[in-house]
């Protein structure tokens, strides 16, 4: 999901990404340029050999490059939002899901693309997330997280209260703060292999493997 329509999950009936979809790619350009599409398509490889699932895509636009090597699942909780990725991937060979994503245990996913939807969640709900997602990835697959994480400075630190402020009016945004990711998925064994960084550390892309696999 993209930075500006991934900071909540919404009231299905009312979906309040209809007031943000037509502008929201420009806004998320205007603040961070392209670097958020870069952590996005920084770890991207060998596609052709892999089924990718993809929760919370947004609208899809920085997948566009490389659809047609897309193979998998896109779960995604706007309605507005699943209609323009339909659209944006349309060469693609993604089979796409309106709702919360239901594991498939015979539709085994060798990477599951979390980018900006889990400071949607409570702790709760980004753990229940996780065991669903084990169930679901083969025993080599990897997560590939990207997100904001802790403020470095002033600037960071007030960006993040008004886009997180937004948000909570416009869409019921839960969390008033950023999860603390690493800490979970360390704790829901999970093990970091791979890590990129902007604007010090407080937006990371990051590769995590199964504790037990990389043993």
């Amino acid at each position: 999901m993209e930075f500006w329509d991934s900071l909540l999950y919404f009231n299905l009936v009312n979906d309040s990404y209809n007031i943000v979809a037509p502008f929201y790619s420009k806004l998320v350009k205007l603040v961070f340029g392209d670097e958020l599409k870069k952590l996005k398509t920084i770890f991207v490889e060998e596609l052709n050999t892999k089924k990718i699932l993809i929760i919370g895509g947004g609208d899809g636009l920085d997948y566009v490059d490389f659809q047609s090597d897309l193979t998998g699942e896109y779960w995604e909780l706007s309605e507005v939002m699943l209609r323009k990725a339909k659209k944006n991937l349309f060469h693609s060979k993604l089979e796409f899901h309106f709702g919360q994503f239901e594991v498939d245990l015979i539709n085994q996913f060798d990477e599951i693309w979390l980018h900006f939807v889990l400071d949607t969640m409570r702790d709760d709900e980004i753990r229940s997330l996780l065991t669903e997602i084990r169930k679901g990835i083969t025993p080599a697959g990897k997560i590939y997280l990207v997100d904001f994480f802790k403020t470095q400075n002033l600037y960071q630190r007030f960006l993040s209260q008004i886009m997180i402020a937004f948000f909570r009016i416009i869409a019921n945004h839960k969390r008033t703060t950023i999860p603390t990711y690493e800490r979970i998925l360390m704790t829901e064994c999970w093990e970091l292999c791979a890590e990129k960084c902007f604007e010090g550390k407080w937006v990371k892309a990051q590769l995590w493997q199964s504790l037990t696999v990389a043993e």
